[in-house]
């Protein structure tokens, strides 16, 4: 009984808190509410990586993700073919999104006049380690898609507002440079040009103000922010129980969830102590450290960066055993998409090129790949079209499956890097799971080291059939066909 009259009066206070709604017993006065301002760039790319997260929870991508991402060759080959360890691989990925998406919110929210949305961290906290059902609350998001649409607007127009303000500025410029040069009746006709077109510009840059996050104050947009987050974690929870991991979904998925949070150093003196009502919770100082690598809001500079653990929980999923925890997931990408290219064009590939190359190798690939090519190439002294012909095939095969993997893992941080600068960005759908960071590494470089034995064969043949076409053109008919016949013989001893 006690505990459930706890969550009625916790509902009620978050219902009021997270609502807006004024409730009964604080009936002050209410201090004057500050706007987003300059901070709208930054909170554009919080809202869209929100909005981005909820599209990635449809019905159709998880579809997709079982039935495809799930069952595509290089994820077998290399990752897993254990569907609930990519499933684990999976939530872990959307957690990890969804808790950095709730500590900007939080840092957001010191600047609300609503002492809930202050302390959103509590709220997000008692939620995932289950002291609050939130299901049994009333302040989650109905109807997801009018919610999104609306983000989108803000974002949309935030973003035409950043374009609007570079040409306002382009043009303050301008004229002040003209008010400052010269004299003469033209010269004052450009100078009212521009002055006009300046006019004009601020007044778009003041509708637009008014149509994006600019204007808007802090606890309309944190609310927005607060109340999306509770509700795509309530998402991932049920979707991700559905796909597999229900036998979990009440124990194991919170702790994950809490274990996300005390690796981005959350440190919440309130905890899953019912006994605690949630106001008092909010009054209680709490000491908050954050410290995140890869998040650091820089659009233009006007917070503090965002920071979370040094290393999140779901980079722990990679062991030294892996191209990611061996930190060569890059490097290997990189590898893979050199040879990708080299191969359309084998005929101009130049000592020079394959040098590059091979620089690039680590050295326990190098070792590798050294001992293959003096293994298969000591017999070789002459290079046929058919086996060219086998290896081309051979290394379009292993690329169909391994060339992918190297791509999402350039676009996957790609996408990263441009969050760190606050750049809105067309996001993709990839998983860190669809890239080479947990590829098992040995599997990795034996097939990247197939891949170079055979460029290394092609290259050879296109530099003999080079040779043999300058021979041609250099010795009579039966003076090449005799140098062809004896290297033939060679080759066949």
């Amino acid at each position: 009984m006690v505990a459930e009259a706890w969550l009625v009066k916790m509902s009620t206070n978050l219902k009021h808190a997270l609502l807006l709604e004024p409730s009964s017993s604080n009936k002050k006065t209410p201090l004057p509410k500050q706007t987003i301002g300059i901070l709208s760039f930054e909170v554009a790319n919080i809202m869209s990586k929100t909005v981005h997260l909820h599209r990635s929870l449809s019905d159709t991508d998880l579809s997709n993700l079982k039935s495809h991402v799930f069952l595509s060759q290089g994820v077998t080959t290399l990752v897993s073919s254990d569907v609930n360890h990519l499933l684990d691989l999976a939530v872990s990925e959307k957690l990890d999104d969804l808790t950095r998406v709730a500590t900007v919110v939080s840092r957001l929210g010191k600047k609300c006049n609503e002492p809930a949305l202050q302390g959103f961290e509590h709220v997000y906290e008692d939620i995932v380690n289950g002291a609050i059902d939130f299901r049994k609350l009333g302040f989650l998001v109905k109807d997801m898609e009018s919610m999104v649409k609306k983000m989108e607007r803000f974002v949309n127009a935030t973003c035409s507002l950043y374009c609007e303000m570079e040409v306002m500025n382009e043009l303050e410029q301008a004229v002040l440079k003209l008010r400052r040069s010269g004299q003469g009746q033209q010269h004052q006709g450009s100078v009212k040009a521009f002055e006009q077109k300046l006019m004009w510009q601020r007044q778009d840059v003041k509708s637009l103000r008014d149509a994006s996050l600019w204007n808007q104050t802090y606890d309309k947009v944190v609310e927005m922010l607060a109340r999306t987050v509770c509700t795509i974690y309530g998402r991932i929870e049920t979707v991700f129980g559905g796909l597999g991991l229900r036998g979990r979904k009440d124990s194991s998925l919170k702790r994950e969830v809490e274990e996300f949070t005390r690796g981005a150093d959350f440190s919440f003196p309130c905890g899953t102590n019912p006994g605690r009502m949630f106001m008092e919770c909010l009054a209680m100082n709490s000491s908050v450290s954050r410290s995140y690598d890869e998040e650091v809001i820089t659009f233009p500079r006007t917070m503090k960066s965002t920071k979370f653990g040094s290393k999140s929980r779901l980079t722990q999923h990679a062991s030294a055993s892996t191209v990611g925890g061996s930190a060569l997931s890059l490097h290997y990408a990189n590898v893979v998409i050199v040879v990708e290219k080299l191969l359309k064009y084998p005929h101009l590939i130049g000592e020079e090129a394959r040098d590059d190359l091979y620089q690039m190798l680590p050295t326990s690939l190098k070792t590798s790949l050294k001992a293959n090519l003096r293994s298969y190439l000591k017999n070789i002294s002459i290079y046929d079209a058919p086996l060219a012909h086998d290896w081309k095939e051979t290394i379009d095969g292993i690329l169909s499956w391994l060339a992918p993997l190297a791509h999402n893992m350039i676009r996957w941080q790609s996408e990263r890097n441009f969050e760190q600068h606050n750049q809105i960005v067309k996001r993709t759908n990839v998983l860190l799971l669809q890239t080479l960071y947990f590829a098992d590494r040995e599997k990795t470089e034996a097939a990247i080291c197939k891949l170079l034995v055979g460029l290394n064969y092609i290259c050879h043949y296109e530099q003999q059939q080079n040779a043999l076409l300058d021979c041609a053109s250099s010795f009579d008919y039966e003076d090449c066909f005799e140098w062809q016949s004896q290297c033939q013989a060679a080759y066949l001893d």
